[in-house]
């Protein structure tokens, strides 16, 4: 994905040139039907309030934000004083993905251990079997929603911080690109406390990354399910990685962003 501040605004409404193989999809004809859907989630909202009445916004007026998909099929352009909404908007209802899909990983373990309290059989040597049906698929699906929907707000976070502390920070699409402009040293942004706490802070997003990596770029969740001797079932995603050990540990630390997003970057883009 490439985002762009543009100064142009018809530079910014225009649209890639087409590619002679490229698919052609037709527009859906007919009139728009309105939905509304109950917000359970309303995140970061002293950040909002502070965006609308920082300084920042100023720096960026005139501006528009050129959204646009490598291979050119997704094109979107905003008002760069406008786009904290739309972030806003993405980041919430992501929040609430990530609500969903712990539910489901929560509902499909208990799911799991109820089927071997009551169906489980035992082999010749002694060794426990359990037959699913879908209940391994969709654990497998709750976790890597789960993994996909937390990156995917962390970079739409990274997207935010121009309208926090001004064009001067740089533009970015990516959370690990943001942390590792900061932490180079090159950032000419000089905030102390968000250098600090992104150094000693962010070693969940480390986690995060690395189950994230791999399930992109090199393959699906496989899990081992091992009996104690009190009987109770523990479910690993990796060797030595339970899966309620790694949810717990991504919840608390990206609790903790979302804590400090809504309080030190608020007063920064306050006074800003």
């Amino acid at each position: 994905m490439k985002c762009e501040l543009i100064s142009s605004k018809e530079k910014a409404a225009e649209p890639p040139l087409a590619r002679p193989e490229s698919f052609q999809f037709e527009s859906v004809k007919g009139a728009t039907v309105c939905y509304h859907q109950p917000l359970y989630e309303q995140p970061l909202t002293r950040l909002q309030s502070a965006i609308y009445k920082g300084k920042s916004l100023n720096k960026l007026k005139g501006r528009f934000y050129k959204i646009q998909s490598n291979g050119g099929y997704l094109h979107q352009h905003y008002p760069a004083v406008e786009y904290y909404k739309i972030a806003y908007r993405m980041i919430r209802d992501n929040i609430h993905t990530i609500g969903l899909a712990r539910e489901e990983i929560q509902q499909y373990q208990a799911t799991i251990e109820q089927i071997h309290a009551t169906r489980k059989e035992r082999l010749p040597g002694g060794q426990t079997k359990l037959s699913f049906d879908r209940e391994i698929y969709q654990l497998r699906a709750g976790l890597t929603t789960y993994v996909f929907s937390v990156r995917a707000t962390l970079d739409t976070i990274a997207s935010l911080f121009q309208t926090v502390y001004g064009p001067q920070i740089g533009q970015h699409i990516s959370f690990n690109g943001f942390m590792k402009h900061v932490l180079s040293g090159k950032c000419v942004v000089d905030d102390p406390i968000l250098l600090s706490f992104l150094r000693s802070e962010m070693e969940w997003f480390v986690l995060l990354k690395d189950v994230r990596d791999y399930l992109a770029h090199f393959g699906a969740l496989h899990f081992s399910i091992t009996e104690s001797n009190s009987k109770l079932l523990k479910i690993e995603m990796f060797r030595g990685m339970k899966i309620d050990d790694f949810v717990q540990t991504i919840d608390a630390g990206f609790g903790r962003l979302l804590e400090f997003l809504d309080g030190h970057c608020a007063d920064v883009a306050v006074g800003a």
